[in-house]
């Protein structure tokens, strides 16, 4: 954005620039996240041709008088407990095990089984098929006793996931499914905490990859900023001002192609609408200007830094690594990038993730010192030069969070070189 438009933005502010959303530009943003139609739950499965019933030994789902598949065929040999086909028969979910421990599915096309979560110690439920039969919400208990949803994509056969919800079952908080609201978006249930009863609703479009809670859905479309083009999974919901409500981000490009965000807050039947453009200058990410980038800021994970919830966004870059931005919430409700002081003075908190060359960079957040708080570990590994056998050579740079900064933490060089040696014996 132009200098003299920013300064225009200012003077007028943000609900007139709101108020000046074209139809087409509101169109957009309702495409990605569609109103809902309506209470109704379609998760009613049509009949399964043939009759379908689990063998008395529990080793056997039957159709009719064949065989469908058999517990050899599943991983693990788990017995099969429950099973609930797909509405176009395509698919059988189960649970399998006498600790209903393993969700599953069968896929007939296939002829070939696949695990889509385990719940060791707990149990399994909630088995529901979207309409269409592509996805299967469940939900499960492990040992610890939190419940947590999970979706299998039965078309590409493999588990659906997203950041955010990963960043809830760190934090204790309870997911579940309550219905599909139709073949792409399943209304999920979030507790304030490990307790599953109670909760808000989400809507989480599998597709799309959007997470957001259901009641900002429409003042979200409605306050979207003309000419911007919201990033593909670029709106979720969490609480990032930390006063225990929700709040929705979504990442978005404005007109001059900068990466930006905005985050709508609920105050009571009110809403604030805060934005951030760009969320930081191209310099701090070796460009130029934005002419050339192709795309925005993209989440890559939810954390707890410093006892808040933080944004690590994958961001442009004129590097082959991927660049990771951490991101927390302004004062003024906005996204503010958390900086790193050092002897250069303070500089946006951006580290390179991936592998160029002969050097692999990572990104790490780890508690080195024991005290329930995660720790910020940029690390960089080159090929030894001194050993025969191919291994990598690291150098760490230890953070701590104070506020919204990181600060250097010398004192845990060698916690970090052991939490990455850790690491590396694990992988292999």
């Amino acid at each position: 954005m132009h200098g003299a438009a920013r300064a225009l933005l200012a003077a007028i502010g943000l609900a007139a620039a709101l108020t000046a959303c074209s139809e087409e530009d509101r169109k957009a943003w309702v495409s990605i996240l569609p109103l809902p139609s309506g209470e109704e739950d379609t998760t009613a499965a049509s009949e399964f041709s043939g009759e379908l019933a689990i063998a008395p030994d529990s080793a056997s789902v039957l159709i009719g008088s064949d065989t469908l598949f058999t517990s050899a065929r599943v991983p693990g040999r788990s017995p099969i407990v429950e099973i609930l086909p797909s509405p176009d028969s395509t698919a059988i979910a189960f649970i399998g095990r006498a600790d209903r421990s393993v969700v599953g599915v069968w896929s007939r096309k296939r002829q070939v089984a696949g695990v889509a979560e385990t719940y060791p110690g707990g149990g399994a439920a909630s088995l529901t098929w979207s309409p269409d039969g592509r996805y299967l919400a469940f939900s499960g208990t492990a040992a610890g006793g939190l419940t947590r949803v999970g979706v299998f994509d039965g078309l590409e056969f493999r588990a659906e996931s997203h950041p955010l919800l990963s960043w809830l079952t760190r934090e204790r908080r309870s997911s579940r499914p309550q219905s599909w609201i139709d073949a792409r978006r399943l209304r999920v249930l979030v507790a304030p905490g490990a307790e599953p009863e109670g909760g808000l609703a989400y809507s989480w479009e599998v597709d799309g990859g959007t997470l957001v809670l259901e009641s900002h859905i429409a003042p979200l479309a409605e306050r979207a900023p003309s000419g911007s083009r919201l990033e593909p999974g670029g709106v979720f919901s969490l609480d990032m001002l930390g006063d225990g409500g929700p709040e929705t981000v979504a990442l978005y490009r404005a007109t001059g192609g900068e990466p930006s965000a905005l985050v709508l807050e609920s105050r009571g039947r009110e809403f604030r609408l805060t934005t951030t453009v760009p969320l930081v200058s191209p310099q701090a990410l070796g460009l130029e200007d934005w002419k050339a980038v192709r795309r925005g800021a993209e989440l890559y994970q939810v954390a707890t830094l410093g006892g808040r919830a933080s944004l690590l966004l994958n961001l442009p870059s004129s590097s082959a690594l991927r660049a990771i931005g951490l991101f927390q919430a302004a004062p003024n409700g906005g996204l503010e990038p958390m900086t790193i002081t050092g002897e250069g003075g303070p500089r946006p908190a951006i580290f390179y993730d991936g592998i160029f060359g002969d050097v692999t960079s990572q990104l790490g957040l780890v508690d080195l010192d024991g005290d329930g708080s995660l720790e910020v570990v940029s690390a960089a590994g080159r090929a030894s030069t001194s050993t025969l056998e191919p291994r990598l050579e690291w150098t760490v740079a230890p953070f701590r969070t104070q506020g919204d900064q990181l600060v250097p933490a010398p004192d845990l060089h060698d916690s970090a070189l052991e939490a990455i040696q850790r690491a590396i014996e694990q992988r292999g």
